[in-house]
């Protein structure tokens, strides 16, 4: 199948309590360096803790009410032809928010889908990695591509993002990852 270069939203977000133990890391302090080292917007996710995990959702009041205009703000901008984005848009719209994530795990439209194959992110915090993954709604996939070393042009990239989209709360959700 291969690997492609995507763009999505970061549903949720997962760290092994115990990598995040190893680095001396409380939860506020994870909270910290995920914001200062990958552009992690704290307040637009909730975090909890569950067996072993660190558990951080994303806000579905915020994916709910920010949803639609953002992605029709954002769709016209990446895609060249509405034809790529206008189905996704217009199902969107006529079911209700809280259908919309049990919908995309389904995979059913290119450009909106569930994504559970997207690369991990990693902390170095005291000579510790700390793992982090992620589920993501996956808005864009093109490729295939191949790297060995990347991170640092994808933590640029949904900087850049962030700051065009900067009027959503819901830009802070978006990341460039690898997936396949």
């Amino acid at each position: 199948m291969g690997q492609f270069l995507a763009i999505g939203l970061a549903t949720e977000i997962g760290i092994n309590k115990s990598e995040a133990d190893k680095a001396e890391l409380t939860l506020e302090q994870l909270q910290e360096r995920m914001q200062q080292d990958l552009h992690y917007v704290p307040d637009i996710y909730n975090a909890t803790e569950k067996d072993g995990y660190y558990h951080f959702f994303l806000n579905e009041e915020i994916f709910h009410a920010e949803l639609l205009p953002f992605l029709k703000t954002f769709y016209p901008l990446l895609y060249s032809k509405p034809a790529y984005y206008e189905d996704a848009l217009e199902k969107l719209a006529g079911m209700p928010p809280s259908e919309w994530l049990p919908w995309a795990q389904g995979k059913p439209e290119e450009s909106f889908q569930f994504d559970e194959y997207g690369t991990r992110d990693y902390l170095s915090v005291n000579h510790t990695r700390v793992c982090v993954s992620y589920d993501a709604v996956l808005l864009s996939m093109e490729g295939k591509i191949s790297m060995e070393t990347f991170g640092r042009q994808f933590t640029f990239v949904k900087y850049a993002m962030m700051q065009t989209f900067r009027q959503f709360r819901l830009a802070g959700a978006l990341r460039m990852y690898i997936t396949g």
